[in-house]
């Protein structure tokens, strides 16, 4: 099983890198004169139908109780942990700026886990796509290619296309960080 050739495990090796660019990327725009910099984190990818059909296994214990693959999630979840450290490291060192954590990651496995509570009829099935098995996902034929077709009511499904997430699914979460559901200058570690 690969991400963009590493494994999962692999591929968090390299997570402290990717976290130390961005957090100096926070602190070049204080430097510009930001005041409010929100750093968002990483989505559940183990939930995603491209990672779902692309890395399918026979094996059950891949999975969660939710039908996600746990090694892609745990490499969230690891890269999430660095980035909400981060965020804490930069609040102290910035008192003048608001630095946020905003959280994608509990917000959008939260809809994979109740779908019916944020309204989803659907949760690990992508709206639009060729058929293209459980997922309705086929690397071939993506959304917007001849012979690929949406649902009749997206605002019903979590997921897009497979790759991104529906304008519903989207709207639930700007409302989580607009409202400081899941949003704010107070990081709390979450894993």
């Amino acid at each position: 099983m690969t991400f963009g050739g590493y494994s999962p495990e692999q591929a968090s090796g390299q997570s402290g890198t990717i976290v130390d660019a961005i957090g100096k990327g926070a602190e070049q725009l204080i430097a510009l004169g930001a005041a409010n910099v929100v750093v968002p984190g990483v989505l559940p990818v183990g939930c995603f139908p491209i990672y779902l059909t692309l890395y399918q296994t026979s094996n059950a214990g891949d999975y969660d109780q939710y039908g996600c693959l746990k090694r892609f999630n745990a490499l969230s979840a690891r890269l999430n942990q660095l980035l909400q450290s981060k965020v804490m490291s930069l609040q102290g060192r910035y008192p003048g700026a608001r630095i946020m954590y905003a959280d994608f990651y509990s917000h959008v496995y939260d809809m994979v886990r109740s779908p019916g509570s944020s309204g989803f009829s659907t949760n690990l099935r992508a709206c639009c796509g060729a058929g293209g098995g459980k997922y309705n996902y086929q690397n071939g034929a993506q959304c917007g290619m001849a012979g690929v077709s949406a649902c009749g009511n997206p605002a019903a499904s979590l997921s897009w296309d497979g790759i991104h997430l529906t304008e519903a699914a989207y709207k639930k979460i700007a409302d989580g960080w607009v409202s400081g559901a899941s949003c704010d200058g107070t990081v709390k570690l979450k894993l």
